[in-house]
């Protein structure tokens, strides 16, 4: 979902948590090899300026989390390093998605809890949406049929029995 609305966006931006820096997100500040000049390099936040920034693997994110604060917040990123101070536009849209502890969501713990993030962070999201997988065996199988078959490696004509298993479970999904 996340790269599809990094693909859709004006000024899309996707990133994997996992693999991200802060300097990855925010800004870095590099040394020119010839001249000693330092120049400035965009993170994705920065980028993303007037669009979208879509972090996925958000739970995964280490440190990472502090500089989302003051760009979150103020819309935009300072930097002081080596005697350059600047401040940066980031007015994005953060959108991100994350896995709870173990994989499974506890009714009994709060958001902050299940994704272990913290409070100002998660103030920070105007909207959080709880998306919650609830075991059923039939749904599970019929959705793990539906997706081997579109990434199966032969082109596959489906069959009526598949077209069938397709329509229940969008009907089980609520999509039809």
């Amino acid at each position: 979902m996340l790269q599809a609305a990094a693909a859709v966006a004006p000024r899309g931006v996707y990133v994997c948590g996992n693999t991200a820096t802060s300097s990855g997100l925010t800004v870095t500040l590099s040394k020119e090899s010839g001249s000693g000049d330092y120049s400035i390099e965009a993170g994705a936040l920065v980028l993303a300026d007037q669009g979208t920034c879509c972090i996925d693997e958000f739970d995964k994110m280490g440190q990472q989390h502090q500089a989302l604060l003051e760009a979150m917040e103020q819309q935009s990123i300072s930097i002081a390093k080596a005697g350059i101070v600047c401040n940066l536009p980031a007015r994005t849209a953060v959108l991100a998605a994350a896995n709870p502890i173990g994989g499974h969501y506890n009714k009994a713990k709060t958001v902050c809890e299940n994704l272990k993030l913290s409070g100002p962070l998660l103030s920070r999201f105007d909207l959080v949406f709880i998306l919650l997988d609830k075991p059923d065996v039939e749904l599970d199988a019929l959705l793990s049929t539906h997706v081997m078959a579109l990434h199966g490696s032969k082109h596959v004509q489906p069959s009526l029995s598949m077209v069938c298993s397709i329509l229940k479970l969008l009907y089980l999904l609520k999509l039809l």
